[in-house]
C-alpha cells in the first residue's frame, strides 16, 4: 500500500503536480515511515512548491532512516542553496561525492556554491557605504546608432542631477511594449536615465505608504509577476493600463525566475515615472540581492545590458515600499502580517524601515511570512519567517480596523484566493508559474466591493524560466 501511494506521487510529481506528489507521499509515510525514500521524494515536491525549511526537514528525516541516502542529501543541499545557505549546501554536496565521487552535476553545484561563498567575501572586503552607483555622467553616454525603438530626449542637470524623459507618453509606451515583444534591446542611454530617475522617484516615497483610490479613479491589485512579460502585457490589454484614471499597485515578485524580467521591471518603472501617484509598487522578497543572485535576475541583467546596471537595480529595490494601506481599510504587503499581532498601524509606519537585504524583523517577515490553516504561529515551510493563523490575521485586523491584509507570494492555482474568513487574501499574477504549474493569474480591481479578473497564460517565444543563469538543480 505504502509502495502504491508513493508511484502515485512520482506520477503526479512528473504531471508538476506538486501538491497532490505531496499529499501522496504523505500517505506512504503514514503506512510506512521507515522509508527514507519516501521521505527524500516528498522534500523533492516541497522544493518545487518552494517549501525549502519543510524540504529540509524531510531530508533530516530521510537521513535519519539512512545516512546513505545520496538523494536526501543532494536535495537537502538544493534546498539550502536555495535558502542562501551556500556553506551549508556545500557540505551536503560534499557528501553526496563522498558516495559518488564521479557524480559531475553534484560537482558542479559544489562549485557554484563555492564561487557564491568567494563572491560574498569579496563583496564585503571591498564594500563602501559611501559608493554612489549613480555618480556618472549622464550628458556624455552615447546613444547607439543601431538602436532602432522609441526615441526620448534626455535631458542631465549636472548640478541636481536630475534627469528629464521628455517625450515620454502613453503612446511611447506602446512603442516601447511593440519594441520588448519583438525582441528589442533598450540602449544603455536610456537604461542609465530610466534607473537614476526611479531611483530618485522611489526615494521620496515612505516604507509605509497611504493611498485614497477615490483620488486615483479605477485601481488594481497584482500580484507576483516574476519576469513573465507577455502574461502582464496581456493583464495590462484585457484589465486596462496605467493612465490616469487607472492606477495600479504591484505587490512584489516583479523579477526572477522568468526570463523578461528586465522587460519587466524596466515597462514598470517607466510607468512609475510617466504616473508616480498612479504607478505604485510593493518590495518583494524576490526585489533583493540574495535572491537575484540565485534566481536569475542577476544573470538576466548581466545578459542582456552587462553588469554595471545590476547595482543600480538593487539601489532602486531598496527604496521600494514594504507596504500600502489602500483607503484605510485594506494593509497590503508581499508575504505577510508581522509576528506582533497587536502592533498598530501607527506603530507599524514608525518602525519599518528600507533596508537592502532584510533577513530579520518586521521588514522580514512582511516579506516572507505566510498564512496557515492551523490557529496561532506555525514553522515556515520556507525555513524563514513563520506561518500565521486565522486568529494571528483577525487579531491584526481587529486592533487596526481593517476589512483585511491582501499579500501575494504563493501561487493560487485559481489565480486568488480568500482565507481566514475572507480576511487574507492572496494574489497571485503569473499564470502557468515557470511554464510548468497551470496556475491561472488574477488580478484585484477595487470597486465598491473587491473583483476579481483571471486571466490565462499566453504564448511567448521559446525561451525557458531562468534561461540565463547557470543554477540548474
Amino acid at each position: 500500500m505504502a509502495e502504491e501511494a508513493k508511484l502515485k506521487g512520482n506520477k503526479a510529481l512528473q504531471a508538476n503536480q506538486f501538491l497532490e506528489a505531496v499529499d501522496h507521499y504523505t500517505e506512504a509515510i503514514r503506512l510506512n515511515d521507515s522509508n527514507a525514500i519516501y521521505y527524500a521524494n516528498r522534500a523533492q515536491a516541497e522544493i518545487k512548491l518552494e517549501q525549502y525549511g519543510a524540504a529540509i526537514a524531510d531530508c533530516d528525516k530521510s537521513l535519519e532512516v539512512d545516512p546513505t541516502y545520496f538523494k536526501a542529501l543532494y536535495r537537502r543541499g538544493v534546498a539550502k542553496s536555495m535558502l542562501l545557505r551556500y556553506k551549508e549546501a556545500y557540505d551536503d554536496f560534499a557528501g553526496v561525492l563522498k558516495l559518488k565521487p564521479s557524480d559531475a552535476n553534484t560537482k558542479r553545484l559544489q562549485n557554484e556554491m563555492s564561487k557564491h561563498m568567494r563572491r560574498i567575501a569579496f563583496e564585503k572586503a571591498i564594500q563602501s557605504e559611501d559608493e554612489d552607483v549613480f555618480d556618472f555622467d549622464l550628458e556624455h553616454i552615447p546613444l547607439e546608432q543601431t538602436y532602432e525603438g522609441p526615441k526620448l530626449d534626455i535631458t542631465f542637470d549636472k548640478e541636481t542631477r536630475d534627469v528629464t524623459l521628455g517625450g515620454l507618453t502613453d503612446s511611447w509606451m506602446q512603442e516601447l511594449i511593440k519594441f520588448y515583444k519583438d525582441g528589442g534591446k533598450l540602449p544603455r542611454k536610456y537604461l542609465y536615465a530610466l534607473l537614476m530617475k526611479a531611483h530618485q522617484v522611489l526615494k521620496q516615497e515612505p516604507a509605509y505608504k497611504e493611498i485614497k483610490t477615490s483620488e486615483i479613479g479605477d485601481f488594481t491589485v497584482v500580484g507576483d509577476v516574476h519576469g513573465q512579460y507577455y502574461d502582464l502585457i496581456n493583464m495590462f490589454t484585457k484589465n486596462g493600463f496605467v493612465h490616469e484614471k487607472h492606477g495600479y499597485l504591484f505587490n512584489g515578485d516583479l523579477v526572477d525566475r522568468g526570463s523578461w524580467s528586465v522587460e519587466v521591471i524596466v515597462t514598470l518603472l517607466f510607468y512609475k515615472i510617466l504616473y508616480p501617484d498612479h504607478l505604485h509598487i510593493n518590495r518583494g522578497n524576490h526585489e533583493t540581492d540574495g535572491m537575484n543572485k540565485m534566481f536569475g535576475f542577476a544573470d538576466e541583467v548581466k545578459h542582456k545590458h552587462g553588469a554595471k546596471p545590476l547595482a543600480m537595480f538593487q539601489e532602486i529595490f531598496t527604496e521600494m515600499p514594504l507596504l500600502t494601506l489602500i483607503n484605510d481599510d485594506y494593509l497590503v504587503m508581499h508575504g505577510g502580517l508581522i509576528s506582533n499581532p497587536t502592533m498598530t498601524l501607527a506603530e507599524l509606519k514608525d518602525k519599518v524601515t528600507k533596508l537592502s537585504n532584510p533577513r530579520e524583523g518586521v521588514e522580514m517577515e512582511l516579506l516572507w511570512s505566510d498564512p496557515q490553516e492551523e490557529e496561532g504561529f506555525g514553522t515556515s515551510k520556507r525555513g524563514i519567517a513563520f506561518q500565521f493563523g486565522p486568529d494571528i490575521t483577525r487579531q491584526f485586523c481587529d486592533t487596526n480596523n481593517l476589512k483585511a491584509i491582501i499579500r501575494s507570494h504563493e501561487v493560487r492555482m485559481g489565480g486568488y484566493s480568500e482565507e481566514h474568513d475572507g480576511k487574507c487574501i492572496t494574489v497571485f499574477s503569473a499564470p502557468n508559474y515557470c511554464d510548468s504549474t497551470g496556475n491561472i493569474g488574477a488580478v484585484i480591481n477595487f470597486k465598491d466591493e473587491l473583483e476579481y479578473f483571471t486571466f490565462e497564460a499566453v504564448e511567448h517565444p521559446a525561451v525557458p524560466p531562468m534561461a540565463y543563469t547557470s543554477q540548474r538543480f
